[in-house]
Order: C-alpha cells, then structure tokens, then sequence
C-alpha cells in the first residue's frame, strides 16, 4: 500500500511540475501581443509640434491601427485564457478588445496596460524589456 501511495504521489507530482512551463509561454505570449497592441494604440510623441516629422505615419487614434490593435487583443485573450492567466488579466483583456471593437483607444490602451500589469506580475516581471515599462500607477511609455 505504501508503494501504490508513494507511486500515485510521484505521478501527480510529475503531472504539476510538467504543466507550468506551457501555461508560462502561452502567458508570455499574450503578454507579447498585448504589448504590441498597447504600442499600436499609442500616439506619436507630437514634440512640441502639431504634427509629427513622418506624415505618412499612422498613429494611435488612427481607424486601422484600432482595428490592427483588435486583432492582437483577440490573440493576447486566447492565450491567456488557454495559458491560465490570472483573472484580473484575463478581465482587462476583455474589457480592451471591448473598448476596441467600439474604437474607443484610449480606454483599450489603458485596458491593455491593466492586462499588462497582471500578466507581468503572473510572470514574475519577466520579460524585462516589456514589464519594465508595464506602469504601476500613471501614464505610461510604449514598449
């Protein structure tokens, strides 16, 4: 009996130390394209100007760059919700592409930083060159 429990432990054991690393890069992912999504909705810096030096460049308030911004939200929620994001994640996710599809940008950019502060803190702040910029409270900088 005690080699049948010590068996069974073994496997469970087995079974939850194989199941993070999936769940981490399907989390990593949807921080990548969430990340994307947040830097697709964010305007140019105008320095001081009313335009930008690029005028063929598109910005955050532009129609297709929503719609592109949509499109990643989607994927980020797919994977984490495959990944088993947190749910404080997983409800900003949903709240931008909601925000999204009705080209509201700003609110999908702010809900995309929410899901971004959730998914960094799931991982542990990695990857750096994304959760570094994830912002705590305040305005935010584009990855």
């Amino acid at each position: 009996m005690k080699k049948f429990m010590l068996l069974a432990l073994s496997g469970v054991a087995l079974a939850m130390l194989s199941q993070p690393p999936v769940a981490k890069a399907q989390s990593g992912e949807a921080l990548a394209k969430a990340a994307q999504a947040v830097k697709e909705l964010t305007d140019f810096p105008a320095l001081g100007k009313r335009t930008t030096v690029d005028l063929n460049a598109r910005g955050g308030a532009d129609v297709g760059q929503i719609g592109k911004a949509a499109g990643l939200f989607q994927e980020a929620l797919a994977s984490a919700k495959s990944g088993g994001a947190d749910a404080k994640a997983v409800h900003q996710l949903e709240m931008a592409l909601a925000y999204a599809k009705t080209r509201q940008h700003k609110e999908a950019r702010l809900s995309g930083e929410g899901a971004l502060f959730y998914l960094c803190k799931q991982n542990n702040g990695d990857p750096k060159d994304i959760c570094d910029k994830v912002p705590q409270f305040g305005s935010y900088a584009a990855p």
